[in-house]
C-alpha cells in the first residue's frame, strides 16, 4: 500500500481546496473548565486523586474565563509519569475536528520523549475502554486508528517543548527499527515546522477523516493558531465501517520524568468541521 503524502503546499496553492478543507460543520461538544464537576463527564483521569488533573479555577492559569484543566507530573527518578482525561463519544463519527488551546509552564522540559497535546481516536464497539494500552502494536484495520498531535523534541535538537507533529497510529504504519510499531510521525520539512512556546496559549486543531473502506482516501490535517500546519491524504485507515472516531484525550505524559511539568488545557471543541480560533474580541471580553 501507498505511504500517505503530505499535501500542505497544494492545498494552501488552491483555495478551493483549502476551503473544502476548512468548511465548518456542526459542533457537538465543548468543554471549557469552569468548575470541577466538569471533569465528572471525563473518564480515565488519570491521577485526579492525586492532584495530577484537576480543574483550577483562576484566571491566571486559563485561557477564557476562569478555569481550566491542568496536569501535572512530577519527578520520578527516570521512571514515567502521568496525568490526563479522556473523553467518550460513541456511537462516532467518520470525520472529527479536535479543537483545544494549550499552554506549557515557563520551565516546562520533559527531556526527551513526551506525549502531550491532545489525541483523537477511531475504535470499533462501544467500549469505552476498548484497544487502550495498545503503543507499539499496529492496528488490523478492524480495530482501531488515530494521532495525536504534539511536541518532538529531536532527541535535544529542538528547544522544549519541541516541533509538532501527528503521532499515528494505522493499519499500513511503518515497523520500527527495534521490532514494535510504535506511532508514526508526520511533520512538515524541517523550514516549515513550528516549535511552540513555553508560557502562552497556543490554539490546536487537528482533523482525521475515515477512508472509505476499500479504499485510501482518508485525510487529516493539523492547524496551529487558525494557521494550516500539515494536510496529508492517502490513508487506508481502517477495513470496517464500525470503527469511528469516538475518543479524545488530553494528556501528559513524560517517558523518563526527571523534574516537574506542568500544562494547562482550555476551550476544547468537538466539530464534524473546521473550528478555527476563538475571536480575539471574544478573548478581550473573557478578561
Amino acid at each position: 500500500m501507498a505511504y500517505p503524502r503530505d499535501v500542505t503546499q497544494e492545498t494552501l496553492a488552491h483555495p478551493e481546496e483549502l476551503a473544502r478543507l476548512q468548511t465548518p460543520g456542526s459542533v457537538f461538544f465543548q468543554e471549557d473548565f469552569e468548575s470541577p464537576k466538569d471533569l465528572e463527564k471525563w473518564y480515565n483521569r488519570i491521577g485526579e486523586k492525586a492532584g495530577a488533573t484537576q480543574v483550577v479555577l483562576n484566571r491566571t492559569f486559563a485561557h477564557s474565563g476562569q478555569g481550566a484543566l491542568q496536569l501535572h507530573t512530577v519527578n520520578r527518578n527516570g521512571e514515567s509519569s502521568a496525568a490526563g482525561a479522556t473523553y467518550w463519544f460513541h456511537p462516532g463519527y467518520d470525520t472529527i475536528y479536535f479543537r483545544r488551546y494549550i499552554k506549557f509552564a515557563d520551565d516546562y522540559d520533559q527531556g526527551n520523549l513526551n506525549h502531550v497535546g491532545g489525541s483523537l481516536y477511531a475504535v470499533a464497539g462501544n467500549d469505552k475502554w476498548a484497544e487502550m494500552g495498545k503503543a507499539g502494536i499496529r492496528p488490523k484495520g478492524d480495530d482501531r486508528f488515530g494521532a495525536g498531535f504534539e511536541p518532538w523534541r529531536a532527541w535535544g535538537r529542538n528547544e522544549p517543548p519541541g516541533a509538532m507533529m501527528l503521532y499515528t497510529y494505522w493499519m499500513d504504519m511503518k515497523r520500527d527499527r527495534d521490532g514494535n510499531y510504535w506511532g508514526n510521525m508526520f511533520a512538515p520539512p524541517k523550514d516549515r515546522q513550528v516549535l511552540l512556546q513555553r508560557g502562552v496559549w497556543h490554539c490546536l486543531e487537528h482533523m482525521v477523516k475515515a477512508n472509505t473502506p476499500g479504499q485510501e482516501d482518508g485525510e487529516m490535517a493539523a492547524w496551529i493558531d487558525g494557521k494550516l500546519y500539515i494536510h496529508l491524504k492517502g490513508f487506508r485507515w481502517r477495513t470496517s465501517p464500525e470503527v469511528k472516531l469516538k475518543r479524545i484525550s488530553l494528556g501528559l505524559y513524560v517517558h523518563q520524568s526527571r523534574r516537574a511539568n506542568t500544562v494547562w488545557y482550555d476551550d476544547v471543541v468537538l466539530s464534524t468541521g473546521y473550528i478555527g480560533c476563538i475571536a480575539a474580541k471574544k478573548e478581550r471580553n473573557a478578561d
